[in-house]
């Protein structure tokens, strides 16, 4: 019969302690030697495994405060976008009524939709894009838009500027425009003009924004001043004492421009007002918006 071999492991605390041995089989050597590989093989497993578990867990904890960021961010945007887009309605409605005032309503049709439902819709710069897109276009519209209508608005203050709106002097209108007698030859003639009687020395105003073009005698009118106002429109006063102006003088509403006299063919002070549109006699009470 064969012996078994055995191992034997001795323990000595100190010189005087007491002596521990324990035998074991070479079976139950391998069997320990496995168990002892086997648990540190779990252990680096174990913590592999909990490293990266941990790992995982931060990555998620940063992922879910960047989400949680990015979603305020988003609120925030959406309710910047929801602020601008109110004001954009409110310029608009501004725009429009201007339009309105300035006649060109034809020429304020939208170049393209300005859809605003890519708020709320898909990620935080899915919704940017979308919403920050239609804004900028809605913006570049709006702003076609104004400059028409200010270029509109620009050329009617211009021709206001430069229509004779305003009467020259006040007073008495002894002839109209249109056919009449003549007072010195009783024969039918067309008057051309407004003939208005004032006090010798009354001062004139000019009835629009011009160009003071004549100042000078001319033949039965005596003493006359003509203005081109621009846009088609000239005025001639007659008829005058002095010039308070010269030829070549810009002059604007309501400025002094010369003195009513009783120069020319006349039996009494008046000033002899005319409007000229295109080269066409026009009533000059058609213009005259502040009296008469």
């Amino acid at each position: 019969m064969v012996e078994r071999r055995r191992s034997t492991l001795i323990f000595v605390p100190d010189a005087h302690g007491k002596v521990f041995k324990i035998q074991f089989s070479r079976r139950t050597m391998v069997l320990c030697i496995g168990a002892v590989v086997t648990l540190t093989l779990l252990s680096i497993v174990s913590i592999v495994t909990s490293s990266s578990f941990l790992r995982e867990r931060a990555v998620t904890a940063s992922l879910e405060r960047e989400n949680a960021q990015l979603r305020r961010a988003n609120q925030r945007l959406s309710e910047t976008v929801a602020q601008v887009q109110g004001r954009l309605d409110q310029f608009e409605q501004r725009t429009r009524a201007l339009a309105i005032a300035a006649g060109v309503t034809d020429l304020l049709k939208p170049t393209g939709d300005f859809p605003v439902a890519g708020i709320g819709s898909g990620g935080p710069l899915d919704r940017l894009s979308s919403g920050s897109a239609a804004l900028v276009d809605r913006q570049r519209d709006l702003d076609r838009q104004l400059a028409t209508v200010e270029q509109k608005l620009s050329n009617q203050v211009l021709l206001l500027a430069h229509t004779p709106t305003i009467a020259p002097v006040v007073g008495v209108i002894t002839d109209g425009f249109g056919p009449r007698l003549d007072p010195f030859t009783r024969q039918p003639a067309f008057h051309e003009g407004l003939d208005i009687s004032v006090a010798l020395g009354s001062l004139v105003v000019a009835p629009a924004d011009g160009v003071v073009v004549f100042a000078d005698r001319q033949s039965g009118y005596g003493k006359v001043l003509r203005i081109n106002h621009g846009y088609g429109f000239t005025t001639l006063y007659a008829h005058l004492d002095r010039f308070l102006v010269k030829e070549g003088e810009r002059v604007t509403r309501g400025q002094q421009i010369a003195r009513v006299g009783m120069t020319g063919r006349t039996n009494g002070p008046h000033l002899h007002y005319e409007v000229w549109k295109d080269g066409v006699k026009q009533n000059p009470l058609h213009f005259i918006l502040d009296a008469y």
